[in-house]
């Protein structure tokens, strides 16, 4: 009987073990960067499209910036930050600044750090 208990608790035990990993497995999906320049910042639609090199060609990146999303805006030394739509106000006038984008893995924009030179 002792055998028994001993036996099945090791085989729960294992299982939880398993499924554990696998959940942590899909969970642990790395962000997506998008590097480029800015093309155009669309402060009605709370729009930033990005001029983003792929290989030999360039491609425009247009995304959707949320409520929650981070911004660094790097001007000559000075380091500003803000959130949403306040983030998009501070690079309205950035055509062409370097630009870096952290999108989770539905493509949803978590980070936008601008350096304007």
């Amino acid at each position: 009987m002792v055998r028994f208990l001993a036996v099945s608790c090791s085989l729960v035990a294992v299982l939880f073990l398993v499924q554990g990993s696998q959940v942590e497995g899909v969970q642990a999906k790395k962000a997506q960067m998008v590097k480029g320049t800015i093309k155009e910042v669309q402060l009605d639609k709370d729009v930033l499209i990005v001029n983003q090199k792929v290989k030999n060609q360039t491609v425009d990146r247009e995304l959707s910036i949320l409520d929650t999303t981070e911004f660094v805006v790097m001007n000559k030394g000075d380091k500003k930050a803000a959130v949403g739509s306040a983030g998009l106000k501070l690079i309205e006038n950035a055509k062409g600044a370097s630009v870096q984008v952290k999108c989770d893995k539905d493509v949803n924009v978590l980070k936008v750090t601008v350096t304007i030179k």
